[in-house]
């Protein structure tokens, strides 16, 4: 495999894990929106780093770790559904707590780390990105015989991922930026609610 389709094989990749917004997705939305760019690049640096490292697991012990996935489930969908409702149901609790703001919606910069540890913990009990990953690694065999191709193609994983959760965080800034604090306001709530309902989700799946 050359280097430039090792790349690019992982920035497909990438983007295919990344791109189908699900509760992450919202979530990052919400903290561009609510604390402007700086810390939601920060937050969406979590989630590519762990998106680049479940894709280095794969690719280096892809085919040992899966079955080990297969064993614990259906938990670690459990604590990802039990962490998502805990953070719809704070949210929505603040959210219904604080009056609607009446000066101009603009987002509160928040510190340079963000929400770094929250998303990369939140995009960490997700085993489901490793299956995905060891799905795609089992058959690109020229990885494994291959060091420089397979660094390339988790590299290019990880910075289409990142490339992915920027523009959610970017665009849910300028909304903050650009909207009425009435219907910043609202789209908090619908955000938590939707939020809610991915956690929910899970548990039904997990446990019935």
């Amino acid at each position: 495999m050359t280097p430039l389709a090792a790349l690019a094989g992982g920035a497909l990749a990438g983007f295919a894990i990344a791109v189908p917004v699900g509760a992450i997705g919202v979530l990052l939305i919400q903290e561009g929106m609510r604390r402007g760019i700086r810390p939601g690049l920060a937050a969406a640096t979590g989630v590519a780093s762990v998106d680049a490292l479940y894709c280095l697991v794969a690719v280096v012990a892809g085919a040992a770790v899966a079955p080990l996935i297969t064993r614990i489930e259906p938990w670690p969908a459990v604590v990802g559904g039990i962490a998502l409702v805990a953070i719809a149901a704070l949210g929505l609790t603040k959210g219904f707590a604080r009056a609607v703001p009446r000066s101009s919606g603009r987002p509160v910069e928040g510190s340079a780390l963000g929400g770094f540890p929250l998303f990369f913990g939140l995009t960490l009990i997700n085993p489901a990105t490793v299956v995905y990953f060891v799905a795609i690694a089992t058959g690109l065999a020229d990885l494994h015989a291959d060091p420089f191709a397979a660094a390339l193609f988790v590299a290019g994983a990880g910075l289409a991922s990142l490339a992915w959760q920027t523009v959610l965080v970017v665009a849910g800034a300028i909304f903050g930026r650009r909207a009425t604090p009435r219907v910043q306001h609202i789209t908090v709530i619908v955000g938590y609610v939707i939020v809610a309902g991915f956690g929910i989700t899970l548990l039904v799946r997990a446990l019935v």
